[in-house]
């Protein structure tokens, strides 16, 4: 890229970053750590405008400070077997050396080295573990980095708390080159080699990549920048320290600071949209898991439906089976009465009445109430059965809920986990309150009042206060009529033969016509009371968890959208990554990148032969 065109590029991609920042900004409402990710991002960006930040990490003892010094050819930063670095210090150009500390812990140190005028250092505690409140303050630090250089010594190669760091510092995708510190303690270039091969295959399985890695004497570097002749260039030579210098005064020219300064947000952006993506992610999985739920007690309220359905039809085919015993019982009636054998009871309208109570209606009113109130008793503990089992289910899910929410390791989001929780839990405790409160004798009176209203006054109207059974067989009864002084008031006894059978006939038409009219609106009036009343009590339990359902199809569509705009984002961020570095910076072939490997190793084994310069 060109100079001149550099800084119209440099702001296009100024605001191409921000935007990306801006949107990922927006995605993050809602989610936990959203306010530090937030204030991250702000701060990676407004970087973006100052110098080239190169940030030195190491554990305590591994010489960043001397290495700073002999970048510097002067003892700018306090060196010391102990732990000296106790804080944050960033290494800054001014034409006076000066040092003061500011508010936020960090120490500002300034020193008149041109290569400052570029690049401004940070030299950052250990990451020991030993030195937990050092370790977070080097943590901090590490994104708003546009290189990082990771200081290890030969005396203790890539440490487990080194290892733990570089873990983390991957996330951050950051540029990161390895400085092999204190090669003057090694006695034979056969464990160099060795030492260069243990980095090459730590540094690839931790980062994920193979980055540039330089092995130097500081000491030896500082000895040669205060001797002279030729024992400065022996030393020089020994401390190897001229391939990190051209490194850091060559190769990290402006363009390629300009570079790096604009891949690091990329970086940082890519490690929050993937913690939001797993965010999002976590909370699709609960919410499928609450929709299952929801469509759980669906499966069972449609189950508890088809089973009513099947067992009501065999009841109320029992109440049918009663008035059809009376049915045939009736025609037999008259088959046995109306005959010329017996004209003269047949005049005797109450005798004929009483036979026919007693004959055809018997005991079919109390059996009818019984077998009715056998209905009732099924669907008022059918009903409680539904919430018992609704409760049941609900409460094993809010146990698997919290047992899986304990497991995770985080929060999706403090507002979305109790909205969710405290919605479950409402619903559970809405269907304990109903089964714990059931009062199943009130609600068999009820349904057995409403059940006897809907009958008597759509089949038999009239019925008055009588019981649902004895209305039934009033109905029934009125056939009784057709009988009673079915001779009365005839002259000729002749007569009879013609009348009798026809009158008989007549009867048992009517009869039938009456107890099949019966049937079929006892049948419809019955089964649309029962189908209200099982409407009702399903439309009970789904008003109970309606909150909770709406929540989740709430939830649901949120969480797609997140998911569709942080894809977007994500690819965006790639897009962007690819025009800062190159098209043919992500196609580089596995056996190119090895290839790479090899001579960076070879450069770094060999002996180099510099000249010492500056002296």
């Amino acid at each position: 890229m060109a100079k001149a065109a550099l800084h119209e590029r440099q702001q296009e991609l100024l605001q191409a970053e921000r935007r990306l920042a801006s949107e990922l900004q927006e995605c993050l409402s809602g989610f936990a750590g959203a306010d530090v990710q937030t204030e991250t991002l702000r701060q990676v960006t407004a970087t973006l405008e100052n110098l080239f930040l190169l940030v030195i990490v190491g554990e305590f003892n591994a010489g960043k400070s001397a290495l700073i010094n002999a970048l510097l050819r002067r003892e700018v930063m306090e060196e010391g077997v102990l732990p000296t670095t106790h804080q944050i210090a960033i290494l800054r150009y001014d034409e006076q050396h000066t040092v003061h500390e500011r508010e936020n812990r960090i120490l500002e140190v300034s020193y008149p080295a041109d290569f400052l005028q570029n690049i401004s250092i940070v030299d950052t505690p250990g990451v020991n573990a030993v030195l937990r409140e050092h370790e977070q303050l080097t943590e901090d630090f590490i994104p708003r980095s546009d290189l990082i250089m990771f200081i290890t010594s030969v005396d203790r190669p890539f440490t487990q708390s080194e290892k733990l760091f570089l873990e983390r510092i991957r996330a951050w995708g950051k540029k990161v080159i390895i400085v092999l510190n204190k090669i003057d303690l090694l006695r034979h270039k056969a464990d160099l080699a060795k030492l260069l091969h243990f980095i090459h295959d730590n540094c690839k399985h931790l980062l994920g990549f193979q980055p540039e890695v330089f092995p130097v004497s500081a000491l030896k570097a500082r000895q040669a920048q205060e001797a002279a002749g030729e024992q400065a260039i022996a030393l020089w030579e020994e401390s190897r320290f001229g391939k990190l210098e051209e490194y850091m005064f060559q190769t990290l020219d402006a363009d390629e600071r300009i570079r790096l300064k604009f891949l690091s947000p990329l970086g940082v952006m890519q490690r929050i949209l993937g913690q939001t993506q797993s965010a999002v992610e976590k909370r699709s999985k609960l919410l499928a898991e609450d929709a299952r739920t929801v469509h759980t007690i669906e499966e069972q309220l449609e189950l508890y439906r088809e089973d009513m359905e099947s067992n009501f039809t065999h009841r109320l085919g029992e109440i049918e089976n009663i008035v059809l015993d009376m049915h045939v019982r009736g025609n037999n009636f008259f088959d046995d009465t109306i005959r010329l054998g017996r004209i003269f009871d047949l005049i005797k309208s109450d005798r004929i009445r009483q036979e026919f109570e007693h004959e055809v209606i018997g005991d079919s009113a109390t059996r009818i109430d019984a077998a009715v109130q056998e209905l009732i008793d099924w669907m008022v503990e059918q009903e409680h059965k539904l919430w018992q089992n609704v409760m049941d289910y609900l409460e094993r899910r809010r146990q698997m809920s919290v047992r899986s929410d304990e497991d995770m390791i985080g929060s999706v989001s403090r507002q979305f986990d109790y909205n969710r929780r405290a919605l479950l839990q409402a619903v559970a405790r809405q269907a304990h309150g109903v089964v714990q409160t059931y009062n199943r004798q009130a609600e068999a009176e009820e349904l057995s009042q409403d059940l006897r209203y809907a009958v008597t006054q759509a089949a038999i109207a009239g019925a008055g206060g009588i019981g649902l059974g004895a209305a039934i067989v009033a109905f029934v009864g009125t056939a009784a009529a057709d009988v009673s002084g079915i001779l009365a008031g005839a002259v000729l006894l002749s007569l009879g033969l013609y009348i009798i059978p026809a009158r008989r006939k007549k009867a048992k038409r009517d009869f039938d016509l009456k107890i099949e009219a019966l049937r079929k609106r006892l049948h419809g009036v019955m089964q649309e009371q029962f189908q209200r009343e099982l409407r009702g009590s399903m439309q009970r339990v789904r008003e109970s968890i309606a909150p909770y359902t709406r929540f989740v199809r709430t939830e649901q569509k949120r969480v797609e959208m997140s998911q569709a705009r942080l894809n977007e984002i994500g690819q965006g961020i790639a897009d962007l990554r690819t025009d800062i570095e190159g098209p043919n910076a992500a196609k580089e072939m596995p056996e190119q990148v090895e290839q790479e490997e090899d001579m960076a190793y070879h450069h770094a084994v060999a002996e180099p032969r510099q000249h010492y310069q500056g002296l």
